[in-house]
């Protein structure tokens, strides 16, 4: 029988996770729409999971009338003026944590919540997260351990979107955002457990300095009376060890929550002598310890062999909190309501209050189009990654007007603070985005990708539809060149004995490659088949490895990695591999805009420095200090591996494809490449020394950022 009839607005990769909660703890719910700006990939999941509508914005799914209930999964600068709109139009509404980015919104939405008679909910799922739920029947239902004293939060995080320099990132725009998007999470577990916060106390740590004129607050700690309790709590964003746990000090013993490995250990009293009683409880915690990580694996196993339902931590956290809220829509109240989500918003308000004045950064500015009568003199889609911030950087040093086109751009720091650069908000997948960007545009260079996907048919859209759209788009607005950046992923390296060079067609059994490969194969041959029909002015570079500023240490071509500190390698790691510095790549992308009589050429750029998998982690060790270790393997071991996991998914009722042992052989680029194509052709010069090699490639992840004193 359905109940309530659920949209979501928000068709980015946390949808899925609500929709498999939904489907897995409230089947009353038929869940009618999807909503996002992106219509490609809101039908893209509307197809996957069978979602009857799609629209492009709240209006259109406010007037169809098809929905009761909206979980509102857009960035949190948004969660405001949506959920009004929502509450206004008489739906329930659950947003994502932050529940808003001020107090003042956060009364605001309740006030109209309560006005409208509707029930306002905040996705805060950790506190929803099983080895919390066991710390708190402990400490409160069984009070096991008599009255909690004081409580002590550490959480130490790494942050993706820093190690990748990816500055425009809502979370690095002001110091309150970090505490919005990272912060709330263990605070909304000592509210829970202690009750309504007010902090007595906190600092920010000495800033980050990620740009010039650009501060990155990356420890705090604070403390707070929560109820009557006080508690201390500790931040460390961008860290590399995963350390977030909680110690509840009680009357009668003390509890460590561990939520970073899922585990809860209690150390009380036993009637014993002291030497004794040590002994005994010591003993009680080391079993306590192993018997919950044996738990944790066995349920693991069987989760994954659909002996039982998913048991992990995150998805169990989603999956109770999604239907909490749904459970309480009767009784007309959220039991993490706007004002539970807002007294969060309030630590963070405060917090971030406390940095100085005089160490505040520069609000940075919004992404919006410079205003200009000439044309740029290129356009580069994709130019707020990680090659693009290196390329435009050398064109607005050249005294080049670019056009940048991302859809990750979210303020405009060095090199996008230029007179010379304009900033434009687009999405390659979007053919009206794309003809937007083009226009006055005769030079373009593609960067971008798209995206990625779980299936071929995802991928296929995100990455060779976006290419040729782009192609098509840059044909009919005149450009009289495009420069596609692709990667040397596309071909077929795992016969040492083959020399590749520009003229190394794409591998010729994309089907036995992963996803990732297959799309760059079949990008370059839609590419080359478009501009060989059109007559279009089309060149095609490949880099290798690229390292640089910017890039995280760990490469993917070195192996794959369970964690930071060990590298898994694609083979033995002896041979040399295609490493290429990204201000290396920069000058190729520049030389093959400028360069005329090289229509229809595709170029792969590797650098003249080429270190083995283990000699470049033994540079890294050198560098950073760290205990980082390379794991040789044999290409049939890891094939085997493959193939046990691959049993195990079919085994579950997962339609796989059969692991390619082809692919694992390319991943350990045996192949050697000869680059003297684009050498001669380009006038292409990389670095050749190998100290300046290390000390571009390496030595920058001695200290990423500069801490300010």
């Amino acid at each position: 029988m359905t109940l309530y009839r659920t949209a979501l607005i928000g068709a980015g990769f946390i949808s899925t996770t609500h929709i498999e909660a939904l489907q897995a703890a409230v089947p009353e719910t038929e869940l009618v729409a999807i909503v996002d700006r992106n219509l490609a990939l809101a039908k893209s999941r509307a197809a996957q999971w069978g979602i009857p509508n799609v629209y492009g914005d709240i209006e259109e799914l406010i007037a169809a009338g098809v929905a009761d209930v909206a979980h509102v999964l857009a960035p949190p600068d948004l969660h405001a003026p949506i959920a009004r709109r929502l509450l206004e139009a008489g739906l329930h509404v659950l947003l994502e944590k932050p529940m808003s980015v001020s107090v003042a919104d956060c009364e605001a939405l309740t006030a109209l919540a309560a006005e409208k008679g509707v029930v306002l909910g905040v996705n805060q799922n950790f506190v929803f997260h099983p080895a919390y739920r066991a710390a708190r029947r402990i400490l409160l239902d069984e009070r096991r351990l008599g009255p909690i004293r004081s409580l002590h939060v550490t959480f130490n995080v790494p942050l993706r979107q820093l190690g990748a320099r990816q500055f425009g990132h809502w979370m690095l725009q002001e110091p309150v955002n970090i505490l919005l998007e990272q912060a709330v999470h263990p605070l909304s577990q000592m509210v829970d457990l202690l009750g309504a916060p007010t902090v007595v106390g906190g600092q920010a740590g000495k800033p980050l300095q990620l740009t010039p004129g650009r501060m990155f607050y990356d420890r705090w700690s604070a403390d707070l009376i929560c109820g009557e309790t006080p508690a201390q709590l500790y931040l460390a964003f961008g860290q590399s060890f995963h350390a977030w746990r909680f110690t509840a000090i009680c009357d009668d013993g003390l509890l460590v929550c561990d939520l970073s490995a899922g585990r809860v250990m209690v150390q009380g009293r036993a009637q014993w002598p002291e030497f004794l009683d040590n002994l005994v409880t010591g003993a009680g915690v080391a079993a306590q310890t192993a018997g919950q990580s044996i738990g944790g694996a066995v349920g693991y196993i069987t989760g994954l062999l659909k002996l039982r339902p998913r048991s992990d931590g995150f998805f169990v956290s989603m999956r109770d909190s999604i239907a909490a809220f749904y459970k309480a829509i009767p009784n007309g109240k959220a039991p993490l309501d706007g004002a539970f989500g807002g007294s969060l918003v309030g630590v963070c308000e405060t917090l971030a209050a406390k940095v100085p004045v005089a160490e505040a950064p520069k609000t940075a500015k919004k992404a919006v189009a410079k205003k200009d009568a000439s044309a740029p003199d290129l356009v580069v889609f994709g130019g707020s990654g990680f090659i693009g911030s290196h390329l435009v950087s050398r064109l607005v040093a050249a005294g080049r007007r670019v056009r940048v086109v991302s859809r990750g751009v979210g303020d405009q720091s060095p090199p996008f603070d230029s007179p010379l650069v304009e900033v434009m908000r687009g999405n390659v997948a979007d053919r009206a985005d794309v003809e937007r960007a083009l226009v006055g545009a005769k030079r373009v260079v593609n960067l971008a990708h798209g995206g990625g996907g779980s299936n071929w048919d995802e991928i296929k859209r995100a990455m060779v539809d976006s290419a040729l759209l782009v192609a098509e788009c840059a044909a009919a607005a005149g450009a009289w060149r495009l420069v596609h950046v692709g990667s040397i992923s596309g071909l077929y390296l795992g016969d040492p004995a083959e020399t590749i060079t520009g003229a190394t067609p794409p591998d010729v059994e994309p089907e036995k490659r992963n996803l990732y490969s297959r799309g760059k194969v079949e990008a370059d041959r839609a590419l080359l088949a478009f501009a060989a029909d059109k007559g279009f002015d089309l060149v095609i570079l490949r880099p290798g490895l690229v390292v640089g500023e910017g890039t995280a240490a760990l490469h993917g071509g070195l192996g794959f990695f369970n964690n930071e500190q060990h590298v898994i390698g694609w083979n033995g790691g002896a041979n040399p591999l295609p490493f290429v510095l990204a201000d290396d790549v920069a000058d190729a992308i520049i030389k093959a805009v400028d360069t005329p009589e090289i229509p229809g050429r595709s170029y792969n750029l590797v650098g003249d420095v080429r270190p083995t998998a283990r000699e470049f982690i033994g540079m890294l060790v050198n560098a950073t200090g760290r205990p980082i270790a390379y794991h040789p393997q044999s290409v049939d071991w890891l094939y085997a591996a493959e193939l046990f996991k691959w049993g195990i998914k079919r085994a579950t009722g997962k339609s796989v494809d059969i692991p390619s042992r082809r692919d694992l052989v390319s991943r350990g680029l045996a192949a050697q490449f000869d680059c003297d194509d684009a050498k001669r052709d380009l006038d292409w010069h990389p670095v050749a020394d190998r100290p300046t090699f290390i000390a571009k490639a390496v030595d920058i992840h001695r200290a990423p950022f500069e801490r300010v004193a």
